[in-house]
């Protein structure tokens, strides 16, 4: 038999450009766990499995997501023409559960895995059990079988006929009552010491001659079968009879040979059947699990539950059995509308034996616990203002105006350079007001003019062609007695700023396409790096609209005039990062602590953490030493550019002091400027004149770099 026989066929395949809600449904209704990824003309580029799905919702991404950075490209592929064994040899050497079936130009014809596996032995098996069924039916032979202790569960129709008993009336019943001469053999020491014995016997006037033989399994007794014939039949039932018996080791066999552990127990739950790799997960002897009670034995299993539920399809759970993660895939056994019995298929070994996965789900699992603290602090309900650390005065005199601030409904302005923790603030702010609401983040500079509407306000039904069914709530709406905060608030668009002045005043709208009136009660905090004041004097900004934020300005010094707070926020990022790096804490050197004082950050604590977290990755002992920091710090008597020297000797006094914040201010600008220029021209001239992967290559949005294009004046 080959792949080709028994492979899935019918099947659904993603592509490069597939995103990771496609790849969702799929698996949703497919109940697979492997999907293959092809071009245009079907060739198999590579696969993407639950895992791969896993791993990306693991990185935040969203559904819209393209899968082609998870894409597996050494994915095992198997030909179609492949022989059934060599198929399955090949995913249990590469302890894999699906393989990619493919034609000899590469194709992608079908998906082939140990279900299909099992599916081929369940036919054979069902196939055997007919074929043994049907010959016990039409067998001219007479034959009984009796379970170990001693109650009679089969009688075919030649055994009816023979015993002048239906087995209606006779299944269930002790042989001893009914045919105690067939008892007397069973009990029989010399049927002890025989595979098989044969007797005269007489019944009921009628003599047979009867094969009786025990019914056992390493020495393990269950049951024994009669058959009863004339003296004419003999050598025919004897030879049907080693059929009987080369069925049962096939089926055996059959079992024997799956990967994973099977366990099959009957209506009343005891153990029928177990495989050696059952054994091998419990540790125990067949002779200790046959007979035995699945729910004592092996509680965690729950074969119980499928049987008393009579649950119609199969159920999958991942449970642990002793030290082992498994996957257990429960399916009853019908006879008719019946259950009466089982299936239990664990899957360990390949939980077990992928080290290289369960690695990879253990960092996972340190960085699920890192981003839990981070959503703690940056939006759960136990973070609090005094968590901002900080060890100086203005900090401390900022939280307290934040924190008697924060139960009013009073507009707050935060203000602050980039990277001074602004958005801490405000999500500080929210939580200390109590409010009821969400606290809902919205960038302004971010937002299209065209769609910046829609996005406040929401839209309406039919809106606009493309418009969700039903509509879309807007910013304002998901706020509702809570807090909107629109940061980078002096980047909107003035034509943008009379709409959301008006919203202010009247806390009202209406949504874009809609005709009616929305009322809510939104807390607005608002952000900016930007000087407004000096924006609404350039006509920039709505002057109506700076006063109607500016109630309660916040103002966030930046990192370099609060020096005092340098260690202790450097520590505390070490401390950040040894956990999801699943380090040891580390400690900072003196000497690294005064390289790190000694610079002007103009990034602020953003710049700061990226530095703490780059030298992190450069060491190797428990100690961040000096030289562990980048270069720009470390040689910060000695840079190269003798015309910022000359311009910072020039600002400053003998003393070293600055003698005009104001010029200082001005050149660093400039030079901020310049360097932003010329990294915009690096890109540009790195990406070949291509703007959106220039925009990549900077980080930054697409509607970002066009707005510096055209503030740096480049074409």
């Amino acid at each position: 038999m080959f792949v080709k026989d028994v492979m899935t066929h019918e099947y659904k395949a993603l592509s490069k450009k597939s995103s990771l809600r496609e790849a969702v449904q799929i698996f949703q209704h497919d109940k697979i766990g492997l999907l293959p990824v092809v071009d245009a003309n079907n060739i198999l580029l590579g696969a993407f499995s639950r895992y791969s799905l896993y791993r990306a919702l693991l990185n935040d991404c969203s559904l819209e997501t393209l899968i082609e950075p998870y894409i597996i490209h050494d994915t095992v592929s198997i030909y179609e023409n492949e022989n059934l064994k060599d198929a399955s040899l090949l995913l249990t050497k590469h302890n894999t559960a699906h393989a990619i079936v493919i034609s000899h130009d590469n194709r992608v014809t079908g998906i082939f895995g140990h279900a299909d596996i099992n599916r081929t032995w369940q036919i054979e098996y069902s196939a055997v059990v007919n074929s043994l069924n049907s010959l016990l039916k039409h067998m001219h032979t007479g034959a009984l079988a009796v379970d170990h202790t001693g109650k009679i569960v089969v009688m075919n129709p030649a055994a009816e006929s023979m015993c002048d008993r239906s087995s209606e009336s006779t299944v269930g019943l002790a042989l001893s009552e009914l045919f105690p001469e067939l008892q007397d053999i069973l009990s029989s020491i010399e049927l002890q010491a025989e595979e098989s014995l044969l007797r005269h016997v007489t019944i009921k006037d009628r003599k047979f001659l009867i094969t009786c033989n025990s019914l056992s399994s390493e020495d393990h007794y269950w049951g024994g079968l009669f058959l009863l014939q004339d003296f004419t039949d003999y050598e025919t039932i004897a030879g049907e009879f080693d059929v009987n018996k080369q069925l049962d080791i096939a089926l055996e066999t059959t079992i024997e040979l799956a990967f994973d552990g099977f366990v099959i127990v009957d209506k009343q739950g005891h153990i029928r059947r177990a495989n050696q790799a059952f054994c091998e997960l419990t540790k125990m002897s067949k002779d200790n699990i046959i007979d035995t009670s699945i729910h004592d034995s092996f509680p965690e299993i729950k074969l119980e539950e499928t049987l008393s539920d009579g649950i119609q399809k199969e159920s999958v759970e991942a449970v642990m059995i002793g030290k082992h993660h498994c996957l257990i895939t429960r399916v009853p056994i019908f006879q008719g509308n019946e259950v009466v019995g089982a299936i239990g298929r664990i899957v360990f070994r390949n939980l077990n034996k992928w080290k290289n996965v369960i690695n990879r789900l253990d960092n996972l699992e340190k960085e699920v616990s890192y981003y839990r603290a981070e959503l703690s602090i940056l939006g759960g309900s136990d973070f609090d203002i005094d968590d901002i650390l900080s060890k100086s005065e203005e900090m401390r005199q900022l939280k307290y105006m934040a924190r008697q601030a924060a139960p009013g409904f009073s507009t707050v302005i935060i203000l602050g350079e980039s990277g001074t923790g602004k958005e801490l603030f405000a999500r500080g702010v929210h939580n200390a007001s109590r409010r009821p609401g969400r606290f809902v983040k919205i960038n302004c500079a971010a937002v299209p003019i065209e769609l910046w509407e829609s996005e406040f306000f929401g839209y309406a039904d039919g809106a606009f062609t493309g418009a969700k069914r039903g509509g879309k709530t807007g910013k304002f709406e998901d706020a509702n007695n809570g807090t909107l905060f629109l940061d980078e608030i002096g980047d909107m668009p003035l034509s943008m700023q009379v709409k959301l002045l008006r919203v202010l005043q009247e806390r009202e709208f209406e949504r874009v396409g809609g005709n009616q009136t929305i009322h809510v009660n939104v807390r607005i905090i608002a952000a900016t790096n930007k000087d407004l004041e000096q924006m609404v004097a350039s006509g920039e900004f709505r002057e109506d609209l700076y006063y109607r934020l500016h109630v309660i300005p916040l103002h966030i010094p930046p990192l370099r005039k609060r020096a005092e707070d340098i260690p202790l926020l450097a520590t505390s990022s070490s401390k950040k990062f040894s956990h999801l790096m699943g380090i040891e804490p580390i400690t900072i050197s003196p000497a690294a602590i005064s390289l790190l004082m000694a610079h002007h950050w103009p990034g602020n604590v953003r710049e700061l953490e990226n530095v703490i977290e780059r030298a992190m990755n450069c060491m190797n002992g428990s100690v961040l030493e000096s030289h562990h920091l980048p270069d720009y710090l470390v040689n910060i008597n000695s840079r190269p550019h003798s015309e910022t020297k000359k311009a910072l000797t020039t600002l400053t006094n003998n003393s070293g002091i600055l003698e005009n914040e104001q010029n200082a201010s001005v050149y660093y600008k400039k030079k901020v400027s310049e360097a932003e220029k010329e990294a915009i021209e690096s890109a540009l001239q790195l990406a070949n004149g291509n703007r959106t992967a220039a925009a990549k290559i900077l980080g930054i949005s697409r509607s970002q770099f066009y707005k510096k294009l055209n503030a740096f004046n480049i074409r």
